[in-house]
């Protein structure tokens, strides 16, 4: 009996199969210190309308609790689960995505997959992993999407990519694979179109002179062109919100075109009510100019600290005692090491101005005040060149690359 006889690709439609999908991750290998995927975010995220798990389970109240009633992707998307068994084993799994609001800003017909997981890197492995892109173009063509890109989780905005390069542990919200992924991606037929950079910079290299004189170049700055900082107010929540997703759209349309859609207010304010109890306020940086005496947003800097530090010995749980316990000590003096930066932008207009330059030493110099030790930017369009001097210019130091993949649907 062939290898491809044992392969079977089925969507998920029962409540076992939804299990199975969610858990299988906890099945892959990895090659380096990492947190596989939160088990509430999957869970809010795959079972919409709460069809698997009924209205009154213990784990459906759970999310609904800390992530809402539904994912605000559904506003705009739809997906499709799908997984692999090998002689009845599961061994890998996909989601084929459809991503109306990106078809309608960048008029294609893209479809996306996402989600993947396989825990064979052997001709197992690659036979299912090529199944589960057929069965994924399948579903996408049959929608009339005209080819097949990804792994997007489920947007271009959450995390993406396939981890190709680097040593160190992944950041929050950054995703981690085992070596052998991209193997199993090409010989199901998808060829690399996008390179993924990140950079990190180790705070406790810099000379303090080199502080001092950032600092009194950012207050020449800051008296010359009337840009302030502040963090970020989280007591009026949807105004900020709305300040901070004008500024990363429009920031994010000009620095990545290629695949950009922009983000909903529900999407960036679901984020924003669950990261408001876990983040320091002043990691999260706003750059104003007072128009007609109105104070105006005009760049914003967002750093989270590195919870993969804290969440790698949680099970995959969100609500764990250790959470509690060590976000508890992390806000009484115990940072993460790591601070991540995960996006800094300006707004078009003011692109010609140093306030770009002013936010990125201001998250710097609040990463250091954090007590954090190493900043990370990610991530960064390798083709960014706006994006990749400044961080190069400042020290930064290319550790780790992830690749997006597409093929054509034919």
């Amino acid at each position: 009996m062939s290898i491809s006889s044992t392969i079977t690709v089925q969507p998920v439609r029962s409540r076992q199969d939804y299990h199975t999908f969610v858990e299988l991750p906890w099945q892959v290998p990895q090659d380096r210190p990492m947190v596989r995927p939160m088990r509430e975010f999957e869970r809010h995220l795959f079972d919409r309308g709460r069809r698997f798990r009924g209205g009154l389970s213990a784990s459906a109240r759970l999310d609904a609790l800390l992530l809402g009633k539904e994912n605000p992707f559904y506003e705009h998307g739809d997906l499709e689960m799908f997984l692999a068994r090998d002689g009845g084993r599961p061994i890998a799994r996909i989601a084929a995505i459809q991503n109306r609001l990106h078809n309608e800003w960048n008029h294609d017909q893209v479809g996306f997959f996402g989600f993947f997981q396989c825990v064979d890197g052997g001709e197992s492995g690659r036979l299912a992993t090529r199944e589960l892109v057929d069965a994924a173009s399948d579903w996408l063509r049959s929608r009339g999407l005209t080819s097949i890109r990804g792994p997007f989780n489920p947007t271009i905005n959450d995390d993406c990519g396939i981890w190709t390069e680097g040593e160190a542990h992944p950041s929050f919200m950054m995703p981690s694979n085992p070596r052998y992924y991209p193997d199993l991606i090409q010989a199901a037929g998808l060829s690399p179109v996008k390179t993924l950079r990140v950079y990190r910079l180790d705070l406790t290299t810099i000379p303090e002179n080199d502080w001092t004189r950032w600092l009194r170049m950012a207050e020449r700055v800051q008296r010359g062109t009337g840009v302030t900082l502040r963090g970020a107010n989280f007591k009026d929540l949807d105004a900020e919100v709305k300040n901070f997703l004008s500024i990363y759209n429009a920031a994010e349309e000009v620095a990545n075109g290629w695949g950009f859609a922009p983000m909903s207010f529900k999407e960036l304010r679901s984020m924003a009510e669950l990261f408001q109890y876990l983040i320091d306020p002043n990691l999260i940086r706003a750059a104003e100019v007072v128009e007609n005496g109105i104070p105006k947003a005009v760049g914003a800097v967002i750093s989270v600290p590195d919870l993969n530090e804290i969440l790698r010995n949680t099970g995959g749980r969100l609500v764990h005692p250790a959470t509690f316990w060590k976000i508890f000590r992390m806000k009484r003096g115990h940072p993460t090491r790591r601070i991540r930066v995960v996006f800094l932008g300006i707004l078009p207009e003011y692109r010609h101005t140093p306030a770009s330059a002013m936010l990125l030493f201001d998250a710097m110099r609040m990463a250091r005040k954090f007590g954090a030790t190493e900043v990370e930017g990610s991530w960064v369009s390798e083709d960014n060149p706006s994006m990749c001097k400044p961080l190069e210019d400042h020290g930064f130091t290319i550790t780790d690359r992830y690749v997006i993949y597409e093929k054509a649907l034919a």
